[in-house]
C-alpha cells in the first residue's frame, strides 16, 4: 500500500504567506473589506382565530385598539384590559420620572447659590407629575370597574348568548302513561 505523496511546504490555513507576491496582500486579495451582514426580522403575529398579518392591536374593522368594535362580551373586556394594562404602564413611568425629576432638581441652586430651598421647589414642581401618575392608578381601577359593570347589568343577556347558540328546550322521556 503506498501513502498519499505529502506536501512540499507547510500548509498556511489562516496564516499570511511570507514569501513572493502574494505575501502583501491578505487572503481575501487585499484592500479593505470589512465583514459586515445584514439580518431581516419578520414578526408575524398570529390571533387566536388563526388569521395572520393583522396586527396584535387590530382585533377587526374598528381601530388599532383591541375590541373597539363593541360586538360583543370579548371585545368590551379586551378594551378594557388594552386600557387598563396602558395605564398601569403609564402610571409606572410617570411616577419614576416624578422622583428623577425631583432628585435632578434638588441640586440646582438658587440663584444666590444655595441650595437650601431646593428641595422645596423640586417638590413644588415634581408634584404635578406625581399628581398624573396618580390619575393613571386611578384610571385602572376605572376601566376595571367598567368590565365589572358591564357583567353585573347585562348578565342575563351574556347568559342567554353564552354559548353562541340557543340551547334546545329539555325533551320530556318518552312514556306510554
Amino acid at each position: 500500500m503506498t501513502t498519499p505523496p505529502r506536501p512540499r511546504t507547510a500548509p498556511t490555513v489562516g496564516a499570511a504567506p511570507t514569501a513572493g507576491p502574494s505575501a502583501m496582500k491578505s487572503k481575501t486579495g487585499g484592500g479593505f473589506n470589512p465583514a459586515a451582514s445584514v439580518a431581516f426580522n419578520k414578526t408575524t403575529i398570529i390571533n387566536g382565530n388563526g388569521n395572520a398579518g393583522q396586527t396584535a392591536a387590530g382585533s377587526g374593522t374598528g381601530g388599532k385598539v383591541p375590541g373597539s368594535d363593541f360586538m360583543g362580551n370579548e371585545d368590551i373586556r379586551a378594551f378594557c384590559e388594552y386600557h387598563r394594562k396602558q395605564s398601569r404602564n403609564g402610571a409606572t413611568e410617570l411616577a419614576m420620572d416624578a422622583d428623577h425629576l425631583e432628585a435632578v432638581l434638588r441640586t440646582i441652586p438658587d440663584a444666590d447659590g444655595r441650595l437650601g430651598g431646593s428641595r422645596a421647589r423640586a417638590r413644588r414642581v415634581s408634584r404635578w407629575l406625581k399628581k398624573a401618575a396618580a390619575a393613571d392608578k386611578a384610571k385602572q381601577k376605572y376601566f376595571a370597574s367598567v368590565y365589572a359593570t358591564f357583567e353585573r347589568e347585562y348578565e342575563s343577556e351574556l347568559r342567554k348568548i353564552g354559548k353562541g347558540r340557543t340551547q334546545p328546550k329539555a325533551s320530556r322521556p318518552f312514556g306510554w302513561r
